[in-house]
């Protein structure tokens, strides 16, 4: 009875022993990980300095409907997450509102796009530029700026336009997805 009792106490010491304790995770030796419950969930929101923005080049379908992808970049450190859509404002030359975009409905899910360092995520921008169909005058090709704020950021990025658009047709943005236009 005593032997047994001997292995006991040194099974029960080998298994207590073969553990780690790091960063909060207890890792036992057979690989198996239990993440202890104030362990980070989620990444944080990208602000406007973890990101850079470049335009793509602007698809044109008939009827004078037009999408221009922009592309977002994480260039920090660390991982943040973009959810939801962003905002989007065309100035003219003089600074004076001429549209705001609007958010195109969707039966898709909204999910968050969380961007490693370096990686990408993207939206567009849809609206029309008047062509085969449309009645009256041309529409304004506007040489201002376009403001862009992604979810969650205070400051705008500013990049230079030259959109054709029409009043009265759509002027949307689609939801942030991770990667890259499609």
């Amino acid at each position: 009875m005593k032997t047994l009792r001997i292995v006991l106490a040194v099974v029960a010491f080998i298994a207590v022993s073969s553990q780690l304790i790091i960063n909060g995770r207890v890792l036992l030796t057979d690989s198996v990980t239990f993440e202890s419950s104030d362990a980070p969930q989620s990444t944080k929101p990208c602000a406007r300095e973890d990101l850079t923005i470049k335009e793509g080049e602007t698809d044109a379908a008939m009827g004078g409907v037009r999408r221009t992808p922009f592309v977002l970049t994480n260039v920090s450190k660390a991982p943040c997450t973009l959810k939801g859509y962003p905002s989007l404002e065309l100035f003219n030359k003089r600074g004076a509102l001429v549209k705001r975009a609007t958010k195109q409905k969707s039966d898709d899910p909204i999910t968050p796009a969380t961007l490693e360092p370096g990686k990408t995520a993207w939206f567009a921008l849809d609206f029309n530029a008047g062509g085969a169909g449309h009645m009256g005058k041309p529409c304004t090709i506007y040489q201002g700026k376009l403001t862009i704020t992604t979810p969650g950021a205070k400051r705008p990025f500013v990049l230079p336009s030259g959109i054709q658009t029409c009043p009265g047709t759509d002027f949307e943005v689609t939801p942030i997805v991770a990667g890259a236009p499609e």
